[in-house]
């Protein structure tokens, strides 16, 4: 199977000087650490690799899930580094990113969706905001909403899916459920549904990647790029990502490019790397140096 080179992304994103002084500065990391050691920094400056521990996984409580939730709706149609000054306000309204507080200050009046969007530049503020405060509503009412989510992912892994269809799976059941699937995964208690506030499958997989589940997050940048690279096997994937799609209850076009292109980058992921590292380097790539029409002819792919 052909994977990604590795190599070849790290040495294009920090060897011309005016990128990786850009890249330094949007995440605040040393120009003067080696190639290696820059990627090594990048990814951990996303904060989603997954670490030490029995899964990698961070320990779960509301409070946490509620930070990864907020954060994936923070990169929603706007550049992560653009966010990053505005996070420890975003952190502060949202009492360190706890729900039950959040709520009850929504409840209060003491807290608006103008407040947050303030936190959030772009056209989707408002909305995204709007579904920051919905989430810590259904997070106050679910107090053990992390538990629900473990659950899930035990019943997917017991009825023996592969550790790889993992993440974009759950993403699915969470962005974009539909009838069979609520048939076969009951929704949390107190609710008729999975759907998550403000996310379709792309955000609720960054919100999942937020809690350090090791998986694909299949954006423009690396949908175009793998496009270019690995249109075989896209091709070979294609007929598993429609498989999950039925199994899930779905047939819609972008769940399927969603659930083909997560596999994808499964697939290619080279021994040794995860999945999340490798989705990150792959994403800072197309958004710093192979952006859209402008692509290189240098070769990312090892067969």
């Amino acid at each position: 199977m052909p994977h990604v080179n590795v190599k070849a992304i790290t040495y294009k994103l920090f060897a011309d000087e005016k990128i990786r002084h850009r890249i330094c500065r949007d995440y605040a990391l040393d120009p003067s650490l080696s190639h290696e050691q820059l990627a090594e920094a990048l990814v951990e400056a996303f904060g989603q690799n997954p670490g030490a521990g029995p899964d990698g996984r961070r320990e779960a409580t509301n409070q946490v899930v509620y930070r990864a939730a907020a954060l994936a709706l923070a990169s929603n149609s706007r550049s992560w580094a653009t966010f990053l000054p505005h996070e420890k306000s975003l952190a502060e309204l949202t009492f360190g990113y706890d729900p039950y507080r959040t709520a009850a200050a929504v409840r209060a009046e003491q807290l608006t969706i103008n407040d947050l969007a303030a936190c959030l530049p772009g056209q989707t503020a408002g909305k995204d905001a709007h579904a920051i405060i919905r989430w810590a509503e259904m997070l106050d009412s679910t107090p053990r909403y992390h538990e629900v989510l473990r659950r899930l992912d035990e019943r997917l892994r017991s009825e023996g899916m592969e550790s790889a269809a993992i993440v974009p799976a759950v993403a699915v059941i969470l962005g974009a459920p539909g009838g069979k699937t609520l048939k076969q995964f009951p929704p949390p208690e107190k609710s008729d549904t999975w759907k998550v506030h403000g996310m379709g499958p792309v955000l609720a997989s960054e919100f999942l990647r937020n809690l350090q589940w090791a998986g694909f997050k299949p954006d423009r940048h690396v949908i175009r790029l793998f496009t270019r690279w690995f249109p075989d096997v896209i091709e070979k994937e294609m007929p598993r990502a429609r498989a999950l799609g039925e199994r899930l209850g779905t047939r819609r076009k972008d769940v399927l490019e969603f659930l083909t292109f997560s596999l994808v980058g499964a697939a290619v992921t080279p021994e040794g790397k995860t999945f999340t590292e490798v989705d990150n380097l792959v994403w800072a790539l197309g958004a710093y140096t192979e952006k859209k029409g402008k692509e290189s002819s240098t070769v990312y792919r090892i067969d």
